[in-house]
């Protein structure tokens, strides 16, 4: 079965309004990273009600805090998704240039590397987030 990339905006959390915690990337020249950067990105399977089209992948962003305007955000490590946003926080691993150059394609140009999370904000996905989302695919 093949995987088909969409982008479809899924509101987790919120960023801090702490912007030393995180680095914004632009482009595939990054300062920070290089184009070959693994990155650890929030998103999970997405399952059409019609059958004969393939599953996708559903990148999920954050919120900028004052606006609402959706963010792609990425990680440099895993336990760095894991302490932001949760253990039971599905993601997909791939390239910094690849994860850059799809989100500038869907209109998004910058991306949160490593953001810091709002203090308090509870994780959306949790082990029981994960079951009711496993039965509703079932089905």
């Amino acid at each position: 079965m093949r995987l088909k990339t969409e982008v479809k905006m899924s509101r987790i959390s919120e960023l801090s309004s702490e912007a030393g915690r995180s680095r914004a990337a632009e482009g595939t020249g990054q300062a920070d990273l290089a184009p070959d950067t693994r990155l650890y990105v929030p998103a999970h399977p997405r399952y059409h009600a019609d059958p004969e089209q393939a599953p996708g992948v559903g990148f999920e962003f954050l919120a900028r805090p004052q606006t609402g305007e959706p963010v792609p955000v990425a990680f440099t490590t895993l336990d760095a998704l894991v302490a932001a946003l949760g253990e039971s926080q599905p993601w997909i691993a791939m390239p910094a240039e690849a994860f850059v150059e799809l989100m500038r394609r869907n209109g998004l140009a910058r991306v949160a590397v490593d953001p810091a999370v709002a203090p308090g904000t509870e994780p959306y996905w949790t082990p029981e987030n994960i079951r009711a989302y496993t039965e509703a695919v079932r089905r």
